[in-house]
C-alpha cells in the first residue's frame, strides 16, 4: 500500500502542466522608440549644422566688414591730401596714447587697491579679486568678498581664543579635555562620557 501510494506521488510530481509556464523571452525594443530616437537624432544633427553655417556666415560677414573697411580706409588714404593724411595718422596715434593711459591707470589703480587689501590680511587670491572689483565698480560682488574675509577672520580669532583658553574645571575632579583628546579615546563609552563633560567642545 505503501509502494502504491509513493507512485502516485512521484507520477504526480513527473506530471507538471506545462501550459501554465510562461516562457521567457527577451525584450525587444519597440519600433515607436527606436523611431522616435532616430527622430531626435536627425534633429540634433540638423540644428547643430544650422548653427554650424549661421557662425559661418557671421563670420563671412565680419571678414567681409573688416575688408571693406580697410579698402575704404586705403582709399580714403590716397584721397587725402600730404597734410590730411599726416593729420589722420596723428589722431590714430593719440587714440593709441589715449587707450594705453587708460589701461596703465586701471593697472595702477588695480595694484593699489590690491596692496590695501593685502595689508588687511587679505590672502592673494582673495585681494586681486577685491581689487579687481573695486576698480571695475561692481560694489555687490566686493561686499560678498569683503563678508568672506570678515567670516575667515572671525572663525580663525575664534578658534585662536578657544586654544587658549585655560582647561574648565568642572567641579568633580575631572579636567575638561579638548576635541581631540576627546576623539582620541578608543573606548566608546568612555568616549561618550567625555563628550557629555565637554559639550562645549562640539
Amino acid at each position: 500500500m505503501e509502494n502504491e501510494a509513493m507512485n502516485n506521488a512521484t507520477t504526480d510530481t513527473q506530471e507538471i502542466d506545462t501550459s501554465t509556464v510562461d516562457t521567457v523571452t527577451p525584450e525587444a525594443p519597440e519600433v515607436n522608440e527606436l523611431d522616435q530616437l532616430r527622430a531626435e537624432l536627425e534633429k540634433e544633427r540638423s540644428e547643430r549644422k544650422a548653427e554650424q553655417q549661421a557662425a559661418k556666415k557671421v563670420k563671412d560677414a565680419l571678414d567681409k566688414a573688416l575688408h571693406d573697411k580697410a579698402q575704404l580706409t586705403k582709399e580714403r588714404r590716397a584721397e587725402m591730401t600730404d597734410a590730411q593724411r599726416e593729420a589722420a595718422e596723428r589722431e590714430e596715434r593719440w587714440n593709441e596714447l589715449v587707450e594705453r593711459c587708460a589701461d596703465l591707470e586701471k593697472y595702477k589703480s588695480t595694484n593699489q587697491a590690491k596692496e590695501r587689501y593685502l595689508a588687511r590680511g587679505f590672502s592673494i587670491e582673495l585681494a586681486t579679486k577685491a581689487a579687481e572689483a573695486e576698480v571695475s565698480g561692481n560694489m555687490e560682488e566686493l561686499s560678498v568678498i569683503e563678508q568672506t574675509y570678515h567670516d575667515a577672520e572671525m572663525k580663525a580669532a575664534r578658534d585662536e581664543w578657544m586654544k587658549s583658553r585655560p582647561r574648565v574645571n568642572s567641579g568633580d575632579g575631572s579636567v575638561s579635555m579638548t576635541k581631540e583628546e576627546i576623539m582620541a579615546i578608543s573606548d566608546p563609552v568612555a568616549r561618550r562620557e567625555a563628550i557629555a563633560r565637554n559639550i562645549d567642545q562640539f
